[in-house]
């Protein structure tokens, strides 16, 4: 066997035949097996489909059929009377969508059908019926299945589906007795589309749905088909039982189970393989003919080479460059490189490494772009590159040439790479140094004859002059001539002794301005230290000098008024303070604050308010003279310096000429300012404190001159004062009685107490809230004492916050007693405290917490003040008002308030103020305003009510003029919660 086979080996030809057959065979047998199976695949696919239809078919007949039973539960259940079979059939009709009739047939006549309509002349038809049905009494049992019959004619021309269903009752001896039949009906056409046979057809099969006779006398009948294929020998089919009748189903493909193309198509891959194979054999034993052959004829090549190679290698290691042979997929064919073993011995061998996984991304890349351009131009060089080694950064110079074969299909690439780390370095030298005479800074080069040699495009910019009209001049060109000869010598000596200067000078620009610089010269040597040039480099100052002068502006002066600030007069104090000037001579300070300045900024805005303080500076200046300073301290007050007031130190002549300043100052601002084309009256508060050289620091001659102040506007502002020591006992009075107002806060040392308002029968209408202080060392504090002061310290707001509520809170106690409820509650509210925002919402949120009926709450306003925001007040009332609270007008006729504007206000009672109850008895004339007032009050349909009544006559008198409530010493005294009583 062996020796056949060496002789088929040196015979290409015959063993070509041999394997052509041999695999001929193999391949045929293997086709036909698949054949076989793939037919059976088919056929199993078409069974699966055919046994789908048949369970759809078997579930529509279950389901439609179902509604027998149903009937025949009716009947049993209304023991044979089938009245209601109409109505019964109509609510199962949708549940039954495939059933077309329902009907009962009563001993086999059908006498009921719904729908009716259209299947009249099916009433009254007999059915028939078996021996076993009529006469299950005698063996006691009864078919109890539905029985198909179709396709049939019954109930119409079309064929259908009939599915009875025998019903029995008991009878008398208890046994069933067959009653009649149930019927459904179903179309054989809609039944037969519900099956879909056009997926069958979609899938390139022909069907025929059959009825089988099951009888001697009936005939085998083609219900639906796409062709008649019941003799097709490619045909399968599956019998449908139905109970009563049999249906079956063929399927067949439209020509053969596998088309006969698929069948040719095998044929000829069977013959192709063999074909092939006989083929490769014949071309591998005729290559192998060749090889031994050829082997021969390349070891003699072989040696020819291993020569050239080495001449090549003495060639390449003559050049200190490294050369790399490239092919066109990137591998390093071949290399040769000194610095392998040298600059980057780390990286390894890259022979057979593809030059991108060989070299770091960033030489890669630079290969990669030298690469592409010799692909397109043929050669390239200039590509620059760098590795980080171990000498350090190494830069290189990429060139590559393109060789392509031969055949003009393949090539290779040739990349050469040359160091040029020395030519980089002084390339970098060259630009750091162009880059910086290219600086913002003037630069200018003269040799050492101190002739311009060269000067840089900021030096142009700056002076004016171009290169060409300096370029052999001296720097005597720029020179400003506000320098002696003497500095520049002084600067010469310094520079050969520390070969540099720098300083600040003066030159001037070509069209003849003078400007600032700061000017830096340093010398520059040779290898040898001889001296070559000299370098100036500048910079113009101008814009910095002008910085300073602002910066000194906005420092020491105010931006609005142009007066000295804060800063420069306690400069200048101190300076005073310091320099010994005031030895033999004392000089007074006033502070002045304008009065109410406040109010023309909240009425006419901050715009109007800054004109004004720029008229009251002016008038300050004119008011004193040259030699006193004028300053703005902070918004609207004033600090006024008189330098050298007298030369002796007579307390009274210092005095007098501070008094006369001040008054001067006083009668400059009574003269009414212009505001917006209108006059404008203001009055200011002046304090004064007289110092020398006792005095210690500017601190705390502010500090006296304040203190004054304080106490002018205490006298009713519109003032002057002096400072006194005493006024600090004043100051730390106010001190200790902010800390102990605070701590009274904190720990609830304030109650209220309540003085009844009485009607003229001396009912108790309601009920005055007013606020005491029980200080736990000085015992009860006066409202006269300390109401002032939370006023002035807007302590006022967390202390009226916590009246409204504790008075809110007693008030809710009160419901709860049928004598107290119907009381009044009147809460006073200052005018800041009235001021906030949110005031309303503060109000509305007390009377939701404590539930007080807001109709109970009365708001107490002093008149004073309607004078201030009047749009405010107006808003806030009827938010009041909206709320249903009571608004009650404080001590009326003191204040300012308009009649005509009073009529517009939302008020429910004015109170008549205490001056005026006191004098009813003293002066006529007082008794008609009070009169007036009641009237007043009364024409507006306000109640009036009467404080300060302490006297009988005055409440007699008050009561013959209609006042409408009164209130007390006279009726009760202000009480406790705990002494209170009705």
């Amino acid at each position: 066997m062996s020796e056949i086979f060496l002789k088929l080996l040196n015979r290409p030809k015959q063993a070509c035949i041999f394997v052509f057959i041999t695999t001929l065979l193999i391949c045929g047998y293997v086709a036909f097996v698949f054949y076989k199976l793939e037919v059976q695949d088919e056929k199993d696919m078409a069974m699966a489909l055919a046994k789908s239809h048949a369970s759809t078919l078997m579930n529509t007949l279950s389901k439609s059929t179902s509604a027998n039973y149903a009937f025949a539960a009716m009947i049993q259940k209304s023991q044979g009377d089938p009245d209601g079979f109409s109505y019964f059939a109509d609510s199962l009709k949708p549940l039954y969508p495939d059933v077309t009739l329902f009907s009962l047939a009563p001993q086999g006549v059908i006498q009921y059908i719904y729908p009716l309509k259209k299947h009249e002349k099916a009433l009254h038809k007999h059915l028939p019926i078996s021996n076993e049905e009529k006469h299950h009494n005698i063996s006691g049992q009864a078919r109890r299945s539905v029985t198909f019959q179709g396709p049939v004619h019954l109930f119409s021309d079309k064929q259908e589906v009939v599915a009875s269903f025998p019903i029995y009752l008991p009878n008398e001896q208890g046994h069933a007795a067959f009653w009649g039949l149930s019927i459904t009906t179903i179309d054989l056409t809609d039944l037969i589309r519900r099956l879909d046979f056009q997926s069958v057809i979609n899938r390139h099969l022909d069907y025929q749905l059959t009825s089988i006779a099951l009888s001697p006398n009936a005939k085998e009948q083609t219900l639906s088909a796409s062709q008649n294929i019941a003799s097709n020998q490619h045909a399968i089919h599956l019998d449908i039982p139905v109970q009563g009748m049999m249906w079956r189903l063929y399927l067949a493909p439209e020509g053969a189970w596998i088309p006969a193309w698929m069948t040719w198509l095998g044929v000829l891959l069977v013959i192709f393989v063999s074909l092939l194979a006989s083929c490769f054999v014949y071309w591998c034993l005729k290559n192998r003919l060749i090889n031994h052959d050829l082997e021969s004829l390349v070891n003699k090549r072989v040696g020819a080479l291993k020569t050239s190679n080495k001449r090549l290698k003495t060639l390449l290691n003559a050049m200190p460059d490294s050369v790399y042979e490239v092919g066109v997929d990137g591998c390093i064919i071949a290399y040769h490189s000194p610095r392998i073993e040298q600059d980057y011995r780390f990286l390894g061998s890259p022979l057979g490494v593809d030059y991108r996984a060989f070299f770091p991304i960033s030489v890669g890349a630079v290969f990669e772009e030298a690469i592409h351009c010799a692909k397109e131009y043929g050669i390239t060089k200039g590509h620059e590159c760098y590795l980080e080694t171990e000498l350090g950064r190494r830069w290189y110079e990429v060139s590559a040439t393109y060789s392509q074969s031969d055949d003009e299909i393949d090539g290779f690439f040739v990349v050469i790479t040359r160091e040029v780390t020395f030519r980089k370095s002084v390339e970098s030298e060259l630009r750091i140094a162009a880059t910086a005479f290219r600086t913002q800074d003037g630069i200018l080069i003269t040799d050492t004859q101190n002739r311009i040699v060269r000067v840089n495009a900021a030096f142009e910019k700056i002076t004016g002059y171009t290169e060409k009209e300096v370029i052999g001049k001296t720097p005597a060109i720029i020179s400003s001539g506000r320098h002696s000869k003497a500095f520049f010598r002084d600067m010469y000596e310094h520079i050969e002794k520390c070969e540099g200067w720098e300083g600040e000078i003066w030159n001037r620009r070509k069209d003849g301005e003078i400007f600032p610089e700061w000017l830096s010269i340093s010398v520059v040597k040779d290898e040898r230290g001889v001296l070559t040039h000299y370098v100036a480099t500048f910079k113009d100052i101008t814009e910095t000098k002008d910085n300073e002068r602002r910066i000194n502006q906005l420092n020491y002066y105010d931006s609005l008024t142009r007066l000295a600030n804060r800063r420069l007069i306690t400069k200048d104090l101190d300076h005073i303070l310091e320099s010994g000037i005031l030895t033999f001579r004392r000089s007074a300070l006033l502070f002045v604050d304008i009065d109410h300045f406040k109010d023309v900024n909240d009425l006419r805005g901050h715009l109007v308010g800054d004109a004004l303080l720029q008229q009251i500076a002016s008038r300050l200046m004119d008011s004193t003279r040259s030699g006193d300073i004028v300053s703005r301290f902070g918004g609207d007050e004033f600090l006024i310096m008189l330098e050298d007031v007298d030369v002796s130190v007579s307390e009274d002549r210092i005095a007098y000429r501070a008094k006369h300043v001040a008054e001067k100052i006083m009668t400059a601002l009574s003269v009414p300012f212009e505001l917006g084309g209108a006059p404008y009256h203001l009055s200011a508060s002046i304090g004064i404190a007289l110092f020398g050289k006792e005095t210690s620091n500017s601190e705390e001659i502010i500090k006296q001159a304040e203190l004054a102040l304080y106490e002018a506007k205490g006298r009713g502002r519109n003032q002057v004062c002096f400072y006194a020591p005493q006024m600090h006992e004043k100051v730390l009075e106010r001190v200790t009685l902010d800390s102990d107002f605070r701590r009274a806060l904190a720990e609830e040392q304030f109650v209220l107490y309540y003085q009844p308002q009485w009607t003229a029968n001396k009912e108790m209408k309601g009920v005055e809230a007013l606020v005491r202080w029980r200080h736990p060392e000085k015992g009860m504090i006066s409202p006269v004492y300390f109401i002032p002061f939370a006023e002035e310290s807007k302590l006022i707001l967390p202390l009226g916050d916590w009246v409204l509520r504790t008075a809110l809170k007693q008030l809710a106690d009160w419901q709860q007693d049928p004598a107290l409820k119907h009381l009044i509650m009147s809460v006073n509210v200052s005018a800041l405290q009235f001021s906030q925002e949110g005031f309303v919402s503060q109000v509305k949120e007390v009377i939701y917490q404590t539930g007080i009926p807001p109709a109970q709450l009365q708001i107490e306003l002093t008149e004073s003040m309607l004078v201030h925001d009047q749009f405010d007040i107006i808003q806030k009332m009827q938010s009041l008002k909206q709320l249903g609270v009571l608004i009650s007008l404080d001590d009326f006729g003191t204040g300012y308030s308009s009649l005509s504007y009073l009529q517009q206000l939302p008020i429910d009672q004015l109170k008549i103020d205490q001056s005026f109850i006191r004098a009813i008895q003293e002066s006529d004339k007082q008794a008609s305003l009070a009169a007036s007032i009641i009237g007043l009050g009364h024409n507006l349909h306000m109640e009036v009510i009467a404080e300060g009544v302490e006297t009988q006559a005055q409440f007699d008198w008050l009561k013959q003029h209609e006042c409408d409530l009164f209130q007390g010493f006279l009726l009760a005294r202000p009480m406790s919660i705990d002494t209170f009583c009705y």
